[in-house]
């Protein structure tokens, strides 16, 4: 009867390890990329997550594609954000990640309350950050140092 038992749990357990491997052999990851670029992107725009009526969106305008100013402080477009976190942040003082900023932004100017670290709209507001970029200004379009092709020798 034990061996019974025994049996029975590990045909369970397979069974149940061959359904999860099936499902995520059918996930393409990409897509859920994209679907989390998506809900970060909505959330972006999204006065709920604090309490001031503001978004993201009202400090990193155009969703986060062009420079702009919060108070004094400049705000830069996002830009490859993805490779520039973690960094130091001045107003911060201290070298953090870019969930750690998109916390300091809600709790901050939204007046809101950080998401746990797990929480599936920190990674999906994350996600939209880094997936964001935005047209090059004129002065990065051209490099710093050109050098002008040698005039034809007479």
């Amino acid at each position: 009867m034990k061996k019974l038992v025994v049996l029975c749990l590990v045909l369970g357990v397979s069974v149940l390890f061959a359904a999860a491997s099936a499902q995520q052999q059918q996930v393409n990851p990409k897509a859920e990329f994209l679907k989390s670029v998506e809900r970060g992107k909505a959330l972006f725009t999204d006065p709920s997550l604090g309490t001031t009526g503001k978004s993201c969106n009202d400090c990193h305008i155009d969703g986060g594609m062009k420079d702009s100013k919060m108070g004094k402080m400049d705000m830069k477009a996002f830009r490859n954000e993805r490779l520039v976190y973690p960094k130091y942040v001045m107003s911060m003082n201290r070298v953090v990640t870019l969930d750690q900023v998109v916390n300091w932004c809600i709790v901050g100017p939204m007046k809101g309350t950080a998401l746990p670290w797990d929480d599936q709209k920190l990674t999906d507001l994350v996600a939209y950050a880094v997936s964001v970029k935005p047209e090059m200004t004129e002065k990065e379009a051209v490099p710093a140092k050109t050098q002008e092709a040698p005039a034809p020798k007479k």
